[in-house]
């Protein structure tokens, strides 16, 4: 009777101390499991915001395009040659150049129109090309 009180009770308090909680070795596995799924998550939401700011500002220089080209044909067929300027739009500032260049009709011209952030004048965001006649 002495040896199976024995046994019982070494194996209650083997039982006891795999209850007491997680190893180190464990917590160390979880958080280094926790920190990569953050980073994952980080880097998806930082995709994410930078795609929505570069597809807002080709929205707005599109807009942009799409007004210069019609004040061009509001005005009549513009005069041959390149032509830059800057407007606002939506708060911020834009810099337009037009280029009329002429084509093989009579009285026909293709128009481009080529936006840029003025503070970036280089990174042209939106291109728009038309071809405008006379009549």
């Amino acid at each position: 009777m002495g040896l199976v009180c024995r046994c019982w009770r070494l194996s209650t308090l083997k039982a006891e101390q795999r209850l007491r909680g997680f190893t180190l070795l464990e917590v160390m596995i979880a958080l280094t499991i926790f920190a990569a799924i953050a980073i994952v998550i980080s880097d998806t939401a930082s995709q994410s915001a930078s795609s929505l700011i570069h597809l807002q500002d080709k929205t707005l220089a599109a807009m942009v395009a799409e007004n210069r080209m019609a004040e061009l044909r509001l005005n009549g067929l513009p005069p041959q040659g390149e032509r830059s300027d800057q407007t606002s739009m939506a708060g911020r500032d834009w810099l337009i150049t037009s280029k009329v260049e002429k084509t093989e009709f009579p009285d026909t011209h293709r128009v481009t129109i080529e936006v840029a952030d003025a503070s970036n004048k280089d990174a042209i965001v939106a291109t728009l090309a038309s071809i405008m006649g006379k009549h």
